[in-house]
């Protein structure tokens, strides 16, 4: 039987790291525009589509691929310090998952 844990594997680091990363370059320095604009943020999904972080190919291996249960926690905590409406236009397709 395997002992529970909530610490986060070196891969679940380099994950928090990445989307870290991306949040805060990406989305914390417009997030305040496209609340204002109060349109889909088009661009910037697709800036976050060209590194990996939109799509079903994301979603699959962050809930189909990770025996923990962590790694979608781990993007999503990442992602709405972000910004919560930039990381809703990411995720919102999941919301039906």
């Amino acid at each position: 039987m395997t002992t529970f844990s909530l610490a986060l594997d070196e891969d679940q680091l380099q994950l928090q790291k990445w989307v870290h990363d991306f949040a805060e370059n990406s989305m914390r320095p417009i997030a305040e525009e496209w609340d204002e604009r109060e349109e889909f943020p088009y661009p910037f999904v697709e800036e976050a589509a060209k590194i990996g972080l939109y799509g079903w190919e994301f979603m699959a291996e962050m809930m189909m691929n990770d025996p923990t249960g962590q790694n979608m926690v781990v993007a999503l905590e990442e992602m709405f310090w972000g910004d919560a409406g930039l990381g809703m236009a990411i995720m919102g397709s999941g919301l039906a998952a």
